[in-house]
């Protein structure tokens, strides 16, 4: 996992919660309820901007939604999905 995804994903959610607290969060802080405190809508956000951006589907991919549990395990999730995919375009 990378410091810039990791930035990249703090800055994603801080813009979401419309509040600077996900910035410096521990990586092992709830993204749901009690944590940063997104909602239904917010996770729908989340999901569509993060298969904006990266070109993940979260929601296609992991059907728990186990990836979402806290800021470091996104950050994984991404981390692991991304060099995956830069690893097929190599043998490409």
């Amino acid at each position: 996992m990378t410091a810039d995804l990791t930035s990249e994903i703090r800055q994603l959610l801080a813009g979401l919660t419309g509040d600077s607290g996900p910035l410096d969060a521990p990586l092992d802080t709830p993204l749901l309820r009690d944590g940063l405190g997104l909602d239904s809508l917010g996770g729908t956000m989340l999901l569509t901007e993060i298969k904006r951006r990266f070109g993940v589907d979260i929601a296609d991919e992991d059907l728990n939604l186990d990836s979402l549990a806290s800021i470091g395990t996104l950050a994984a999730y991404l981390s692991a999905r991304l060099s995956g995919a830069s690893a097929r375009d190599r043998l490409r």
